[in-house]
């Protein structure tokens, strides 16, 4: 019988749901303990010792931990970011990689816009406040009244922009790719050059994948071109933003406000992060609905049946 790994800690969660879809497939499926968000280097190894496939989280697939899995054929990637995975080293160890674009992009385009209206209406502050015995009267801003940039224009970002527009929001985006272009065309959002673009308008969505050319896109010299009072919301990849060009943008008053959902380290250890005026911090978290999960769960597990098959 071939084994079978799920490493993806939301997927673990709800295991026994899934056990029969593995058993019928003829798989025999084991479980290793995750003590984090994910594992690497040693302990991934070892977990993956014996193992065929696996349904994978953010865990690091390095050559050199590939190197040492001879029996690995496939790694399903559960959710879309292919960043902790070598695919070079994967394609040529004869590592077949998949993922499941498309699963939760109305998850996340929600949670971007609940970070936007905790923001710009003082509700985290308020709420704080009353419970110390308060009562503050902050003035906040009409979301129709502003205007938005939406850097990273894939599944999450069309999303995002698609739902902004409905609220009055004046969008515009910025992603390279000929996709995106043609999208923006049909939608009748203008697109470019993401700095440029971010120095005229209220807010700054990154929505943009791990790459190359987005690790440590969102820098100090990126923010202080941006308007000043503006704010940044992160729920794209965490390197994407350098964290310290932040918490001094936030210092300085040069933005009014962030929310950054993912950081350049996880968990969060930043204490200047932790402490910085005006920022709402997340977990990681913005897909994390049942409904999203479910459907992920699904995607993921036939991505590496058909794998095996295959």
């Amino acid at each position: 019988m071939t084994t079978v790994a799920v490493t993806c800690t939301h997927l673990q969660r709800d295991i026994d749901d899934y056990r029969d879809r593995f058993a019928a497939a003829g798989l025999d499926l084991v479980v290793p303990d995750v003590p984090g968000q994910e594992l690497a280097g040693d302990e991934l190894v070892a977990a993956m010792s014996g193992v065929a496939g696996v349904v994978a989280g953010d865990d690091a697939f390095t050559h050199d931990v590939m190197a040492q899995l001879p029996d690995l054929r496939v790694i399903s990637k559960w959710g879309i970011g292919l960043d902790g995975i070598d695919l070079p080293a994967a394609e040529s160890l004869g590592i077949r990689v998949t993922n499941t674009p498309g699963m939760f992009g109305n998850e996340v385009a929600e949670q971007a816009l609940a970070y936007l209206f905790a923001l710009v209406r003082g509700i985290v502050d308020v709420d704080r406040e009353v419970r110390a015995g308060g009562w503050p009267k902050p003035v906040g801003r009409s979301i129709g009244s502003l205007s938005a940039l939406v850097i990273g224009l894939g599944d999450i970002g069309r999303t995002l922009a698609s739902k902004l527009r409905t609220l009055g929001v004046d969008v515009s985006g910025s992603d390279p790719s000929p996709e995106a272009a043609t999208w923006a065309q049909g939608a009748s959002i203008p697109v470019g050059d993401a700095a440029s673009m971010a120095a005229h308008v209220d807010v700054v969505f990154v929505t943009t994948p791990l790459n190359e050319a987005t690790r440590g896109m969102i820098d100090a010299p990126f923010i202080s071109g941006m308007r000043e009072g503006s704010w940044l919301i992160n729920v794209g990849r965490g390197p994407v933003v350098i964290g310290s060009a932040v918490a001094d943008a936030l210092d300085s008053g040069q933005l009014a406000g962030a929310a950054l959902d993912v950081f350049e380290i996880e968990p969060l250890i930043d204490d200047r992060l932790r402490s910085a005026p005006n920022l709402l911090l997340g977990s990681h978290n913005a897909s994390n609905t049942f409904e999203a999960c479910h459907r992920t769960h699904g995607a993921a597990i036939d991505n590496l049946i058909d794998g095996l098959a295959g």
